[in-house]
């Protein structure tokens, strides 16, 4: 459903900073170089984790040329270029925290992953009010960048005309490279250029050290005062070298949070377990390295679900529901954009993401070209307030999280069945996707406008059959759960008491 600019950059921005301080809280990062991935292109994405009703959707905002537009942020008024490009967007139902973005030009950016200050920085260059947030600078940045050290710079200026109103990492990315961002302060922040034959994964802190390999204005663009104002504040801390630790002068030499500090450990665990080693607590881990193997799509999707297995840290192994996984029940939604080299821009990056839980929900994919999403992916009701987030059955979010909800109450017996179909149904997707995206280039090359539309109407047949699916398993699993309610459960055939059998959807057989 294509929105008016009027609502892209009116009704969504004004009221982004109502909401702006709260932040999506802890989320998961992760980055795949084009040279360390098995199809040879950029991934970078989130896991977008804040409260169990929270919810998404997903949307095509749509190419504009209309001179003296500004985005009202709070008291700030912030212009916009004459012309601002189309991007798919996977924000919140009320169309904030736009925080996996493709745009027409090929450029792409997930944000964000919230992260934490000293309290001595907080005081040397305060939050300031009206600020960038993770509410609205994503989609900003996706409607006026054309490339990504672009959106690096866009990101930069934003910083320097209107600070920072909290913490946060970002990455862009496009068809020849990709920029990982750590926000600091009020004004400070710093963006390297991401290798591309390594792989990232990072919990909720910054993860920057020391950045004296990379080159200035090249590998390495930053705030005016990054190593100035600390120093002049007496905060820096140096290595031996005598380089600024970013992480150490920012954050605190030991301020490492142990619920994100074991997921960037646990990142090493599933795709590089040569680097991992035992989990410590006092170890910083790498921010960039080499995979053991190339990293597939999928291997992403299910770094998504993780939750510690195969470690002493598995919290259905231990029964400790305060381990902080990357799995989490309260995921919003979740995405891995692809951005392929070596397709026209316009349809060079696609879109997999999920709405509410990665573990028992579907990655389906969105290419940039597309026009339109199915309806229930992006409705919203009109006069929309703080009251319309709740069980609302137009949203297609409410579908997969309450299927999601059920299936984690027991994740043998209910959740099992769910997600071993939505893995076959992903399986499928990825083999079949290339040749879709080979039949849209052909078109393209004779008429963009049919390519784009061939590729929507692919989207939208895969989101309605994924949320009738949905909504099958749904109801089949909670007859299942009605039917074995009970401590002990009778076979009328035997005669005996019978072993709990797990619930298999019957669309499985139905294949």
């Amino acid at each position: 459903m294509k929105y008016p600019v009027k609502r892209l950059f009116c009704l969504v921005l004004t009221v982004a900073m109502l909401l702006a301080s709260t932040g999506a809280l802890a989320c998961t990062g992760y980055y795949v170089g084009k040279d360390a991935s098995t199809s040879g292109a950029y991934m970078i994405g989130h896991t977008v984790d804040a409260w169990n009703t929270a919810q998404a959707k997903q949307i095509v905002y749509p190419h504009s040329e209309e001179p003296g537009r500004t985005v009202k942020v709070g008291e700030n008024e912030v212009p916009l270029p004459d012309v601002t490009y189309q991007y798919t967007s996977t924000p919140f139902i009320e169309g904030l925290w736009d925080n996996a973005v493709a745009n027409e030009m090929g450029l792409t950016m997930t944000g964000s992953v919230t992260t934490y200050i000293s309290s001595d920085i907080r005081a040397m260059d305060p939050y300031t009010k009206d600020g960038a947030s993770e509410t609205w600078v994503t989609g900003y940045i996706a409607a006026v960048s054309a490339n990504a050290r672009e959106a690096v710079e866009n990101y930069g200026k934003v910083m320097e005309t209107y600070g920072s109103s909290e913490s946060n990492t970002f990455m862009v990315a496009d068809q020849n490279e990709a920029w990982y961002i750590e926000s600091y302060s009020g004004h400070q922040w710093c963006a390297v250029r991401m290798p591309d034959d390594c792989v990232a994964v990072f919990g909720n802190e910054c993860m920057l050290g020391t950045v004296d390999t990379y080159v200035e204005g090249e590998s390495l663009l930053h705030s005016e005062g990054l190593f100035t104002a600390p120093a002049e504040a007496g905060l820096a801390v140096y290595d031996e070298a005598g380089n600024m630790d970013l992480f150490a002068t920012y954050c605190g030499a030991t301020n490492l949070n142990s619920g994100a500090n074991r997921r960037t450990w646990y990142g090493h665990v599933l795709l590089a377990p040569s680097t991992a080693g035992d989990y410590s607590m006092k170890t910083r881990y790498d921010l960039f390295y080499r995979p053991d193997e190339k990293v597939s799509l999928s291997d992403i999707f299910e770094l998504t679900r993780s939750r510690f297995e195969n470690t002493q840290w598995n919290p259905e192994d231990t029964g400790r529901p305060d381990i902080r996984v990357i799995g989490i029940e309260r995921q919003v939604n979740c995405a891995v954009i692809e951005v392929y080299p070596e397709l026209p821009a316009a349809m060079s990056a696609v879109t997999w993401t999920c709405l509410a839980n990665a573990e028992h929900s579907v990655y389906l994919p969105l290419s940039n070209l597309i026009t339109d999403v199915a309806a229930m992916y992006d409705y919203m009701p009109e006069g929309f307030d703080a009251n319309s987030y709740g069980y609302n059955l137009d949203y297609a979010h409410t579908h997969f999280k309450r299927l999601c909800a059920l299936s984690e109450q027991d994740r043998l017996h209910y959740g099992s069945g769910v997600r071993a179909y939505w893995k076959g149904v992903e399986d499928a997707l990825v083999a079949e996707y290339p040749s879709i995206l080979a039949q849209a280039v052909k078109l393209y090359e004779e008429d963009p406008a049919e390519a784009a539309q061939y590729l929507t109407d692919y989207t939208i047949e895969k989101q309605e059959k994924a949320l009738a699916d949905c909504d099958v398993m749904f109801d089949e699993l909670m007859w299942y759960v009605i039917a074995n309610t009970s401590t002990q459960r009778y076979n009328s055939t035997s005669g005996e008491f019978s072993t709990w059998n797990n619930f298999v959807p019957s669309l499985v057989s139905a294949e």
